[in-house]
């Protein structure tokens, strides 16, 4: 059963808003609809307080808690996986900032992409660092402040686009400044957000291979792929003799701290009365890893734009990330050739290839048809995952673009 109430409440947010705040009361409801949403339980919290003048006031919050679904747990490796996102929130991320203000950055370049994190725990016992039932992540509640998830069947546009990309490389720039001005602070302050976590190897075997097989599946149905069958299952075949969790280190200096899951649903844009995007946030830093930063590029092209538009503004994208990569390295003392266009090109064409696997299979949820799932997270099983009339023509279209693309510039 999802939980309704945090426990200790007072405690943990006394972190941000002082020892003299009481809470009065909290209440509660689920944040995502079934099959939009399965990593962790999202619940509005609004929080009713007494702040030190002996005022009421009334905080909308969200609070991120561990799923109430075991096999979700185990799915997600969610005693690590949750462990590491409390560590991003309360010791990388703040780690990044005092880097930047160190160095004297302006104010309006200082990281600004996540949600406000309130406080953080994977357990009430302060002695414990393993994650219990009241591990939770208390955040700003982005939806009422007017962001919003793109939709996921369609993708981003060109302006939302030109902004995640950006910011995407400077999520990436910050860690690598860090890692090479302060190794020893990279080591203790990032890495242990960055953790290797088990992945889709350890799904029950009906769904994993539900996962897997939806790929040359969609494929059969699909004319114009028709010549390329052999080259698709030769990606597909590497892949299941070589995880993709279980990725070589990263050639340097490219490793940083790789948000590993970078789609639609893991962002949030705030556009104007007029649809103009104006800011992003990243969400969901649970499965971050190191690795190179290309990856989280190449997987979020090609999972969560809108086809002719990546199709048409590709050159760009990449050059928009390259540029915003280098304006923010430029912030610290480095040798910036190292980045160079041309190393920039070398290490997308090598990465590129490689996260083919990644993009195709994870299709396979990003595309589930809306409203077949229809069980409660809590009452989640492995047929939301592995049924096959899940999946349907958003799926088809989707995986021919991606193929095709792939295809013409010779990763697969």
């Amino acid at each position: 059963m999802v939980k309704s109430k945090v426990n200790n409440l007072d405690g943990l947010l006394s972190k941000t808003l002082g020892k003299n705040v009481e809470i009065l009361a909290q209440r509660t409801s689920l944040l995502t609809a079934p099959g939009e949403h399965y990593g962790s339980v999202m619940l509005a919290l609004e929080v009713t307080m007494k702040n030190s003048d002996g005022n009421k006031e009334t905080l909308n919050l969200v609070a991120k808690l561990i799923p109430a679904n075991e096999m979700l747990r185990v799915a997600f490796d969610i005693y690590v996986t949750f462990k590491k996102e409390v560590f991003a929130y309360t010791e990388s991320i703040p780690a990044l900032i005092e880097l930047q203000r160190e160095y004297n950055v302006p104010e309006e370049k200082i990281i600004n992409i996540f949600p406000k994190c309130y406080g953080a725990r994977v357990s009430l016992d302060g002695n414990s660092n393993e994650v219990d039932e009241d591990g939770v992540l208390i955040f700003e509640n982005l939806k009422l402040l007017g962001y919003k998830t793109e939709d996921r069947l369609t993708g981003f546009d060109l302006e939302g686009t030109r902004i995640v990309v950006r910011d995407l490389a400077k999520f990436h720039a910050l860690p690598i400044a860090l890692k090479l001005i302060k190794p020893d602070v990279f080591k203790e302050k990032i890495m242990p957000s960055l953790v290797q976590n088990k992945g889709l190897e350890q799904l029950p075997e009906e769904v994993g291979r539900a996962f897997h097989e939806s790929i040359m599946e969609g494929a059969k149905e699909i004319e114009e792929l028709q010549p390329y069958m052999e080259r698709i299952q030769k990606v597909v075949d590497y892949a299941a003799e070589h995880p993709f969790v279980l990725r070589p280190p990263p050639n340097e200096p490219w490793g940083t701290m790789s948000h590993s899951d970078y789609w639609t649903s893991n962002t949030m844009l705030l556009r104007d009365e007029n649809g103009k995007p104006l800011m992003n946030k990243m969400v969901d830093l649970q499965l971050m890893t190191y690795n190179s930063a290309l990856r989280d590029l190449v997987f979020f092209l090609f999972t969560s734009v809108i086809n002719d538009v990546l199709d048409m503004h590709y050159d760009e994208f990449l050059g928009l990330y390259h540029e915003s990569l280098i304006d923010n390295l430029k912030d610290f003392d480095l040798d910036l050739t190292l980045f160079s266009w041309e190393a920039f090109q070398k290490e997308l064409n090598e990465v590129g290839p490689s996260e083919v696997y990644h993009v195709l299979v994870m299709l396979k949820p990003i595309c589930t048809e809306r409203g077949k799932v229809q069980n409660s997270l809590e009452d989640f099983e492995d047929t939301d995952w592995s049924r096959r009339d899940l999946l349907g023509p958003n799926h088809r279209r989707k995986l021919r673009a991606t193929v095709l693309a792939f295809l013409k510039r010779n990763w697969i």
